[in-house]
């Protein structure tokens, strides 16, 4: 099957290694990603990460709209794939085109399902402050990250893991999972099994308010949070008008009685401020807004720091 004709769903840069690995081994044959956006302070043009690649390897591709365009499970059809897959693609494919496929339409999640269905299980694994997760390969269906399993992989979150650096390395090991996963479905070497929706947790995706500290939380949780919101969209707040982003910041054996937010003390090693649970959270690094990263003493030496933070 080395040869067999695959149709690919994606728009993230996340999905490149995966992307590159089924070019490499398969007759990859159409490219389905979003359009292209605008963003930013100018507004300047964004093009999917997965059009680069489709452009620079001369690969078929289309960018609907909508997945429900009149025409495009016939363009879809005319390809008579073999397996389709989505990795971060960003849209719900719809029943009349995820089962297009002869062994239909699988799907890259990075969590072990039924945990962390939506669209950030990584970031809110780390956020709860779980020591492992994984990639899971399942068939899509009707409901959200509900599908049939396929095969499972579980990895380790290691200590100093952000989201950023956890997603890249699942990333990579995702590619040649799948590969092996793919040809045991082609030649019926595994079953898939159903989820149990009984221990289904949810992952929805990330706010931009949810990075604003709330000291009232242990400092663990604190530190979790910044590992999971990096690089986005961060940890701060806020001194007078001008935002404080978190770069980072530890747990230390220390404890108070006073109110959370309250500045302890402030030396070389750091801005130590009282959390919940009578916590305490060491601040290393810092970047004001418009600004680049410097440590919190740095910071002092031209800023007045409040008593409390809010």
């Amino acid at each position: 099957m080395a040869n067999g004709e695959i149709v690919f769903y994606g728009t993230a840069a996340i999905g490149l290694p995966i992307l590159t690995a089924l070019h490499n081994h398969f007759r990859l044959t159409l490219i389905i990603t979003q359009p292209d956006s605008r963003g930013g302070r100018h507004r300047q043009a964004i093009i999917p990460a997965v059009k680069q690649y489709a452009h620079k390897n001369n690969l078929a591709l289309i960018q609907p709209r909508s997945l429900s365009e009149p025409g495009l499970e016939a363009t879809i059809g005319r390809h008579h794939p073999l397996i389709a897959v989505a990795v971060a693609y960003g849209q719900f494919i719809p029943r009349r085109l995820y089962t297009l496929p002869r062994f239909r339409t699988v799907n890259v999640h990075f969590s072990l399902l039924p945990s962390y269905r939506g669209a950030a299980p990584v970031q809110r694994a780390i956020e709860n402050g779980d020591q492992s997760s994984g990639i899971t390969i399942f068939e899509i269906n009707a409901r959200m990250d509900a599908g049939d399993i396929w095969a499972q992989k579980q990895v380790p979150i290691l200590p100093d893991d952000t989201s950023g650096s956890f997603q890249q390395r699942l990333g990579e090991l995702a590619a040649p999972f799948l590969l092996q996963t793919m040809k045991d479905i082609f030649s019926a070497k595994i079953c898939k099994r159903p989820q149990n929706d009984a221990l289904a947790t949810s992952a929805p995706a990330l706010q931009k308010s949810q990075g604003r500290v709330d000291w009232n939380l242990p400092a663990q949780h604190i530190v979790n949070k910044l590992r999971a919101f990096t690089p986005w969209p961060g940890l701060f707040f806020n001194l007078g008008k001008r935002q404080i982003k978190i770069v980072s910041a530890a747990t230390v054996r220390q404890s108070h009685q006073v109110a959370a937010g309250t500045v302890l003390s402030l030396d070389q090693r750091g801005l130590h401020v009282a959390c919940g649970q009578s916590s305490v959270l060491e601040i290393s690094s810092i970047q004001p807004e418009a600004k680049k990263a410097m440590t919190a003493r740095q910071y002092s030496l031209g800023n007045r720091l409040p008593e409390r933070l809010q």
